[in-house]
């Protein structure tokens, strides 16, 4: 059976929620709204499973913290309003949270292959020299603590300016901004080291 094209209506109802900003989507999610939730979900899903991934590392673990984050987001909207934080850096508190306490559950790993998965895909883009630069990037990523990791994280590959990333965090800008200085000093002495 062929299915028919959308309808105006239909149309119409899936623009209004591209149109809404992040706010006005948390405020219909604390309502109950599953179209503003499946909104925000294509907004964000792709980039809180990079940033846990930047954490955990393995792909697996970064999905289900993702799928975790968004629970917890429908079940707590409502409760939004009492956090004094813009929305993207309330998913990525509750995403950096959840990074946390996966982090503590596991047990130390020593093995950089067996803690990063680096597979790549077979496209020829990806080649013997871009795999070997990503493991010695993840093996200096291991040799930072967990705060500037993520310090790193947030301004560097998400894009944060750092009073919204020192907010995700639940610290100050200053302390922000030493994580970075102590973490890119880190990770530059290490990458030196192994070239």
């Amino acid at each position: 059976m062929k299915s028919s094209p959308p309808t105006v209506e239909a149309v119409s109802a899936m623009d209004k929620w591209t149109e809404q900003n992040d706010q006005q989507l948390l405020s219909h999610i604390g309502m109950g709204s599953k179209a503003a939730m499946t909104e925000l979900i294509g907004r964000y899903y792709q980039r809180i499973t990079d940033f846990a991934m930047r954490h955990l590392s393995r792909k697996a673990d970064a999905e289900d913290v993702t799928q975790e984050t968004f629970i917890r987001v429908w079940r707590k909207a409502r409760d939004w309003q009492d956090r004094q934080l813009p929305p993207h850096s309330w998913l990525y508190r509750i995403t950096y949270n959840l990074c946390i306490d996966e982090l503590r559950k596991r047990k130390p790993e020593t093995d950089v292959d067996a803690q990063y998965d680096l597979s790549t895909d077979d496209s020829p883009e990806n080649n013997v020299y871009q795999l070997q630069k990503d493991k010695l990037l993840a093996a200096a990523f291991t040799t930072l603590s967990h705060a500037q990791r993520t310090a790193i994280v947030l301004c560097n590959y998400q894009g944060f300016s750092n009073k919204d990333a020192a907010s995700v965090m639940d610290i100050t800008v200053e302390a922000l901004e030493s994580l970075l200085v102590r973490g890119r000093a880190k990770l530059r002495k290490q990458l030196c080291e192994n070239n």
